[in-house]
């Protein structure tokens, strides 16, 4: 195995730090291109097209991702990573490119094109993670997958500002709605020149036999099948609806109730992203370390049923940026212990298909609550306190699950409590 250096590293951790700041990114800026009719996209047009147009562009990025990263990963597989990440780095940049043309010439079809395309080709974390880990010492494996967890973190975090502040004409005359995807444009192109130059893979045959094409749905639906992941897999998908509800919707419905502006709102995005790159790189292990799974994932969808929910019932600043903050960490915290327990209850056999299957349902998650509340009312508290019920459902489903689980009839609730998250 090749023992790259963390210089030649560099650009695959770029990568997983560019998709997820694409993730966030389009939050702040997204609500003027919608809703502006001197700036933004549309000239004219009601709310509830606005709305409409608003969950179709947020949520089209996740469900290309959907069906985009199960590809990708086979394509990794059978032509290598670096091959795939190339790709992958191109169809960002094309992506990019259709939504800064479709800015410029105010046309909404080309617009969601742009989101679709980048939506397909942004599903590299796994192929990025597996390029660092192949090259890895295994002595050296705990540190790359902190760093993987701290780049993941740091998107959410530097997204909402590179949205935010590089399209707000009172800080620099010239920067408008298009100025934050030029920029990450050009930076996604000269990663890509930096990956061609710097990374090195160990050289391997040439592709046998034909390519795999996943159905990523079939996957999704067989993984429920499981015995001991159905229903926590029932309770992930509940807890991921609610928060990506919350996480697309509560600037839109801040701005449209509360009179927030967008550096209001990219502020309240990146305290999202504080708390949860607080969560991932110190409070999930404290947390794992002196609760078992069990008890700190049930306490977390706790807490993010109430955050989530007061964000739509206080008034003051203050207290909505605290809720705000202790809810992404707490959501850190649930995520981290429902995919352990997941990962716990299977064999090493099939831990690729849980890990699949948690990433799956963070996608469907997030494109489904987008577009369906966009067709809805997105600029209402439907979405805020409809995210709180999903929440306490999977609140409640997962309580039930425990106290069956606690009779120990089969074992599962022992060893998933000594099982520490697979991230």
């Amino acid at each position: 195995m090749r023992k790259n250096g963390l210089a030649s590293l560099i650009p695959l951790y770029f990568i997983i730090l560019i998709d997820n700041l694409s993730v966030s990114l389009i939050i702040p800026v997204l609500i003027p291109i919608s809703y502006d009719a001197d700036i933004g996209i549309m000239s004219s047009g009601g709310t509830s097209t606005r709305d409409l147009f608003y969950g179709v562009a947020i949520g089209s990025y996740s469900l290309a991702m959907f069906f985009g990263a199960p590809l990708l990963g086979s394509l990794s597989d059978h032509f290598r990573r670096k091959k795939t990440l190339v790709l992958c780095l191109l169809g960002l940049a094309l992506g990019y490119a259709l939504t800064i043309t479709a800015l410029l010439r105010r046309d909404v079809v080309l617009f969601v094109a742009g989101r679709v395309i980048g939506g397909l080709f942004s599903g590299s974390l796994p192929v990025a993670q597996a390029a660092i880990l192949d090259v890895t010492p295994k002595e050296r494996r705990v540190n790359s997958i902190g760093l993987i967890m701290f780049c993941v973190s740091s998107g959410y975090v530097v997204g909402p500002l590179i949205g935010g502040y590089l399209s707000d004409s009172t800080l620099v005359s010239w920067f408008d709605l298009k100025t934050p995807f030029v920029f990450v444009a050009g930076i996604t192109l000269l990663n890509l020149l930096v990956l061609l130059v710097s990374y090195r893979e160990e050289p391997a045959p040439g592709p046998t036999g034909r390519m795999a094409f996943p159905n990523p749905v079939k996957h999704l639906m067989e993984s429920f099948a499981f015995p001991g992941v159905r229903v926590l897999s029932a309770a992930l998908l509940l807890m991921s609806l609610g928060w990506t509800a919350f996480f697309q919707f509560i600037g839109l419905y801040l701005t449209a109730n509360e009179g927030f502006d967008q550096r209001s709102v990219t502020n309240l995005i990146s305290v999202v992203g504080v708390g949860l790159a607080a969560s991932f790189l110190s409070l999930v292990p404290l947390s794992m370390k002196y609760l078992k799974p069990q008890v700190a994932a049930a306490g977390a969808l706790a807490v993010m049923t109430v955050c989530i929910a007061g964000t739509a019932l206080t008034g003051s600043k203050a207290v909505l940026y605290a809720l705000c903050l202790v809810g992404a960490a707490a959501y850190g915290i649930c995520y981290s212990g429902l995919v352990g327990m997941m990962s716990a209850a299977v064999d090493d056999s099939h831990q690729g298909s849980v890990m699949g299957t948690a990433g799956a349902i963070a996608a469907i998650s997030a494109g489904l609550s987008g577009v369906v509340f966009g067709v809805i009312d997105g600029s209402s508290s439907l979405p805020i306190f409809s995210a709180a019920v999903f929440v306490l459902l999977a609140f409640l489903l997962f309580a039930v699950q425990r106290t069956g689980g606690s009779t120990g009839s089969n074992g599962e609730s022992r060893q998933n409590a000594d099982t520490t998250p697979a991230l």
